[in-house]
Order: C-alpha cells, then sequence, then structure tokens
C-alpha cells in the first residue's frame, strides 16, 4: 500500500488524511496510532510523504492559501464525508452543489497539511457537535399512530409485528409496515387515518394492494374495504402512492379538502405540507389528472403541478428528487437556508430559531437522511452560517 492515488476508494483515501492531520495534532488514539504504522510501515514512500510534512516551512509555502477562510474547500470537505449524486458544472456562486470529492495524492496532502497549519495559524470554529453537552439529535424512524373507527388509537413503531382485527379487515403490523387483508367482503368498511408524527415515516397497504409511503408530519384516511365506484382516501403532509389499477373504479385523493387528484394506475409523489407556499403533485408513471377550483390539468410522467391559489403551473421536473425522502435522502434543489430547515423540523422534530439577518445561500443535491442533525449543520455551517443547538432548537446566526 503505497501513497493514496485517485484510483483508491475515496474511504480509504479520507481516513489516511484523517490520521495524518490528527497525528500533526498529537491526537491519535492508540487504535488510530496502531492503524497509521501499520500504513506507514507497508510501503517507504508511505513514510517518506508523512516526514514531507514535518517541514513547517514547507507546509507554510505550500498551504499559504488556507490561511484565509475558504467556504468552497469547507463544504467541499462535508461534502466528502456526507453526500451524494455528484455534480459540479455551472451554478451561481452562492449555489454550493454538493457533489462528491475526488480525491488525488494533492488532495489528500492538502487536507492533511491544511488541519495541521491552519489550527496553529488562525482560530478555528470547533465542529458543532464540540461545541455541544447535550445528546445528539438522532434521525426520524419508522413511527405512526393509527386511529380507528371507534376513535380508539395504536401507536406503531419499526419492531412492531400484530393483527388488529376490525370489520371487514385484518390489519397485519410487520415492523415499519401495515397491510390489509380483506377478510369479510359483506361487512361495512370503517375509515381508519394513519399519522406519522415529526420525526416518523410509515408505509400502508391499502385494501386494494395501493402502497403508500407517508413522509413526517402527514395523514391518510381511508376505507378498510373499498366498495363499488372511485376509491378514495384524504392526505396531508406528503405521501408517494404506487396505486393499483382496477378498471372502472378510478382511484382519487383529496389533498387538505381543497385539491383532489383522480388516478387510474401510476406512481406519483403529494407534497402539501401546511408551511409550504405550493402543493406539489409529481408524476412518476402513468396518468394523473389534478383538480382544484375549476381548473383541472392531465399530467404525463415527469411533470409536477404546482397548486395555489386555485391555479395550477405545470413543468418538467426529476422525479427522483421528488421521492428521494423515501429513498432516505434529502434532495436540495437550489433550497435556500428557510427551506431546508423546514425539512429538517419535520424529520428531526426540532425547531428552527433565525437570528440577525441570514444572507442568502442555496444548495443542491443530496445528503442522507440517517444522519445525526449535527452531522447535516456541520456542514451547512462551512458555509459561513452558523448553527447552534439548544434544547429542540436550532439557532441560526450570520
Amino acid at each position: 500500500m503505497g501513497v493514496p492515488d485517485s484510483q483508491q476508494p475515496d474511504t480509504f483515501l479520507q481516513r489516511v488524511a484523517c490520521l495524518i492531520a490528527r497525528h500533526q495534532q498529537d491526537q491519535l488514539t492508540a487504535g488510530e496510532a496502531e492503524e497509521l504504522r501499520a500504513w506507514l510501515d507497508a510501503a517507504p514512500e508511505n513514510r517518506r510523504f508523512l516526514e514531507q510534512w514535518n517541514d513547517t516551512r514547507l507546509l507554510a509555502d505550500k498551504l499559504q492559501r488556507f490561511t484565509q477562510p475558504d467556504v468552497n474547500t469547507a463544504w467541499e470537505a462535508f461534502q466528502a464525508k456526507h453526500l451524494t449524486n455528484a455534480n459540479t458544472t455551472g451554478g451561481p456562486r452562492k449555489t454550493f452543489r454538493l457533489s462528491r470529492w475526488h480525491w488525488s495524492a494533492a488532495a489528500v496532502i492538502l487536507l492533511a497539511g491544511a488541519a495541521w497549519y491552519i489550527q496553529r495559524s488562525r482560530p478555528v470554529t470547533p465542529p458543532l457537535a464540540r461545541q455541544q453537552v447535550q445528546a445528539p439529535v438522532l434521525p426520524g424512524t419508522s413511527k405512526a399512530v393509527l386511529t380507528l373507527a371507534d376513535g380508539s388509537t395504536i401507536q406503531l413503531d419499526s419492531a412492531g409485528h400484530q393483527v388488529i382485527a376490525q370489520g371487514a379487515a385484518n390489519i397485519l403490523q410487520q415492523q415499519g409496515q401495515l397491510r390489509y387483508d380483506l377478510q369479510n367482503p359483506d361487512a361495512a368498511p370503517a375509515l381508519n387515518t394513519l399519522t406519522t408524527p415529526r420525526g416518523g415515516q410509515f408505509r400502508v397497504i391499502l385494501p386494494d394492494g395501493t402502497a403508500v409511503w407517508l413522509n413526517a408530519a402527514s395523514s391518510i384516511t381511508y376505507p378498510t374495504a373499498f366498495r363499488e365506484g372511485a376509491r378514495q382516501v384524504n392526505i396531508t403532509g406528503e405521501a408517494y402512492l404506487e396505486v393499483t389499477s382496477k378498471a372502472n373504479h378510478p382511484f382519487r385523493v383529496t389533498i387538505n379538502d381543497q385539491t383532489t387528484i383522480d388516478v387510474l394506475g401510476t406512481s406519483f409523489c403529494i407534497s402539501a405540507y401546511a408551511n409550504e407556499n405550493t402543493i406539489n403533485a409529481t408524476l412518476v408513471s402513468g396518468a394523473v389528472k389534478v383538480n382544484t377550483g375549476s381548473t383541472s390539468r392531465v399530467l404525463a410522467p415527469g411533470q409536477q403541478a404546482q397548486i395555489s391559489n386555485g391555479s395550477i403551473q405545470v413543468s418538467q421536473t426529476d422525479t427522483a428528487a421528488a421521492i428521494a425522502w423515501k429513498n432516505g435522502e434529502f434532495y436540495f434543489n437550489n433550497a435556500d437556508i428557510p427551506a431546508i430547515m423546514r425539512q429538517l423540523e419535520r424529520w428531526y422534530d426540532v425547531h428552527a430559531v433565525y437570528e440577525g439577518n441570514i444572507p442568502v445561500r442555496t444548495f443542491q443535491g443530496e445528503i442522507q437522511r440517517n444522519l445525526p442533525l449535527e452531522d447535516v449543520l456541520e456542514g451547512l455551517q462551512s458555509t459561513g452560517i452558523r448553527f447552534h443547538m439548544k434544547g429542540r432548537n436550532i439557532i441560526v446566526q450570520p
């Protein structure tokens, strides 16, 4: 194993850079020291690679440009650790692209040297997590509340396994999913409501086989059996649906009691949070008809309808972005800080508090939803905006 090169895995190169930086700062643990020693012993060039960075004058000369804050470099360092979906072309100066950092030997040198040099040449704000003494804020999990027709409620989570008999159907909970199995076709259907809290998500298979994923702070109300005519459900918040096609039985979604979507058989996403400016309906496959007031529009795959004040605006969109949350990712498409904070508030069950004049920053790319909140804020903080956790509040400062 020689000096790192651009052909080796990014995670390995990051690890070598981290060990070198910690070695320069006398912060290696016993285990890390053994790990670094094994790498040094693997090849003579590895030891030479390290020794050249013990030369302070050489380091100072090569890293002169690091003596001033470099927002983009700090953001790229975070990207290398946490972000996905490379995209490095174009974009305004204040748009921070979440592209993956492709490493080379020079990149490793700069990171290791910069970490050592900057620490000794100017004050550096410690990582967000080190500023806090409180427990980390963890991401959301599979959890929801099922409200039965009689008003009784059942708490659901990712570990539950139970069978609930109700009228026409048996309700099976298997970990983070509910499934309705029709048992008595003659029994009168009853209305159930599945509600996810902030910091929760859940999946339900409706009696007709339609699959629904609920994002945080969302709900769906539906019957325990679908009879003749349209299959009707009510949704608030955000949901992704894969609707089972049934001839002569269209599927109808009512959103916030003001917009309806008529479906024959399709996959689509609805985003209808009360604190967002528009209701968005994004079609992945099939066809849907969006209705609000006296206006109707039919969507083709890859189109998104934005509904506001009785009007519908239709445009092409990235369907993968619309359902990124279902696949375990945040997706930021030129999103500003308030838009990002609203997503974090719902998923981590926290509240954003703004102090001072927050500069305009926009972001584009994806980030995993399984990270602790502090890791996400550390990356955002690298762009020059400060974040502090006080209990369940995110304090946002310029």
